[in-house]
């Protein structure tokens, strides 16, 4: 099993270097905006560390954690590319341990693509003399347990050998749910926007930020105490489903 996990981060390599790379020179681009807000030409600018900080660290995590997997996405369709797939199935390692290495793999990029995202908190802070936030703690925590959506990519490939054919089916069958999450999350913003005019008297970003904060800080809540679960729940039913396609024999 040690040889199989080996083995997906030779192939996958490359992607890493390239996301490491991209994460480092986003952090450091972001780090010096934040040091320009005291130290450069925007330290006359009024409000722009407020407002930057909150969106900087948040596209630094996404930038760890879907980099960090991306480079495993399509290992398996080249498996099957490769024949590597067929060969597998005569290993004298159990479907299991099989399986379970990849999950690993998984598992260990997406805990990598957590620590950078942590660690991308306390430098861009630090670069705005800024306290490590822990409600970005939590969002970076709660953000990860979302990732763990992207195990669902393991069988998917098994059944379907082709990203884009498992892209294009996810896609399909997951439209009704986005079209309801976009239909609801528009009805939100037209109340808050309603309560807003209602308690401020205009729509400003200031009064949309007040009206909208406390049913965040609701929703994070809950989705802390969630999110465990949540991560148990989705990885075991992935890791059960793609034993199960491995076992189909497809090749």
């Amino acid at each position: 099993m040690k040889g199989l996990i080996y083995r997906e981060f030779y192939l996958i390599r490359k992607t890493i270097v390239l996301t490491l790379l991209v994460y480092f020179v986003f952090v450091a681009m972001m780090s010096l905006v934040c040091i320009s807000t005291y130290a450069g030409n925007l330290r006359d600018e009024k409000g722009v560390i407020e407002a930057f900080y909150p969106q900087a660290y948040f596209y630094a995590a996404c930038i760890a954690l879907a980099g960090m997997g991306y480079g495993h996405n399509d290992i398996i369709q080249k498996d099957y590319q490769s024949r590597w797939q067929l060969y597998s199935y005569t290993f004298p390692v159990s479907d299991r341990k099989i399986i379970a290495s990849k999950f690993t793999v998984r598992g260990i990029l997406l805990l990598a693509g957590l620590v950078l995202a942590l660690i991308a908190e306390v430098i861009i802070a630090a670069a705005a003399k800024m306290p490590v936030s822990s409600s970005h703690i939590k969002n970076i925590l709660i953000l990860g347990a979302v990732m763990t959506v992207g195990f669902s990519e393991i069988p998917l490939m098994l059944r379907f050998k082709n990203q884009n054919k498992a892209v294009t089916i996810t896609l399909l069958a997951c439209a009704p749910i986005l079209a309801a999450v976009f239909y609801f999350g528009w009805k939100f913003v037209k109340f808050c926007m309603a309560e807003a005019t209602r308690l401020y008297g205009e729509v400003t970003d200031e009064a949309m930020a007040k009206v909208f904060a406390p049913y965040f800080e609701k929703a994070r809540n809950i989705g802390f105490i969630v999110a465990p679960f949540f991560v148990v729940g989705a990885v075991t039913l992935f890791y059960v489903w793609s034993l199960k396609e491995y076992r189909r024999r497809r090749y």
